[in-house]
């Protein structure tokens, strides 16, 4: 049975080349997914909770413009 592997803010902040304020930040106001372990006051991403974050990175092509009059 494999364990998963929980990243810590440092970590997700060197995964998307930011700073580890930004991702403390965008934590306080919930504005990305984490994980809060026993005791309340530790933060980690579990792969689904970084997973979550790559969505939120995703764009979706804009449908004005030639090509999107031509759909």
């Amino acid at each position: 049975m494999s364990e998963q592997v929980f990243l810590d803010m440092q970590q997700l902040a060197d995964r998307y080349g930011v700073s580890k304020e930004w991702v403390k930040i965008r934590v306080k106001r919930r504005e990305i997914p984490f994980t809060r372990l026993p005791g309340g006051r530790l933060v980690r991403f579990s792969p689904d909770d970084v997973a979550q974050i790559d969505q939120l990175g995703t764009k979706e092509p804009a449908l004005n413009g030639p090509l999107g009059r031509a759909a």
